[in-house]
């Protein structure tokens, strides 16, 4: 198992067993296979909560924005399973297709410890601001024992079903 944090947090549990193991449960039980996507989404959620929660405080530095920006990135962190040959694995990300256009640049920065921007949009004078970093050591935080427990149990119960038919 390995994460990358590159605009979210990534767990991916070889690719290629996912995929086979997808293949299996349609085969055998599509019913087993949605549980499972379920339960995996279930554990990702938890850690999509904590991204959630961190952005629902307020800015660091206090400041004029009533929390709009912050509300539509949280609003737009998701959290997507794969079985997919390639891409198989779980994802939780904050998508800028899924923003306004006015919240688009606080996604690119709000990550960060601090940041600099123009004072309204006055390009003559800059200031830098406070961000609050919400993935990372977030979701590295909420990707406890207990989760990947989880994840594991999932696919171990899956795996167990698919092999109790001695198929």
């Amino acid at each position: 198992m390995a994460y990358r944090d590159v605009g979210g947090m990534q767990v991916v549990i070889d690719p290629a067993e996912w995929y086979r193991l997808k293949q299996e449960l349609d085969k055998f039980d599509p019913e087993l296979a949605r549980q499972l996507r379920r339960r995996i989404k279930h554990a990702g959620d938890k850690a999509a909560q904590a991204v959630r929660a961190k952005l629902a405080e307020p800015s660091p530095d206090g400041g004029p924005d009533p929390g709009y920006g912050r509300a539509a990135i949280a609003a737009a962190t998701k959290v997507t399973v794969s079985f997919a040959k390639r891409a198989a694995g779980t994802r939780i990300v904050s998508s800028a297709s899924r923003l306004p256009p006015q919240h688009k640049g606080l996604l690119n920065v709000y990550n960060k410890e601090t940041f600099r921007h123009p004072v309204f949009g006055n390009r003559n004078e800059w200031v830098e601001q406070k961000g609050r970093p919400y993935f990372g050591a977030v979701i590295t935080k909420m990707i406890t024992r207990e989760t990947l427990n989880e994840i594991r149990a999932a696919l171990d119960y899956a795996t167990q079903q698919i092999g109790a038919t001695g198929r």
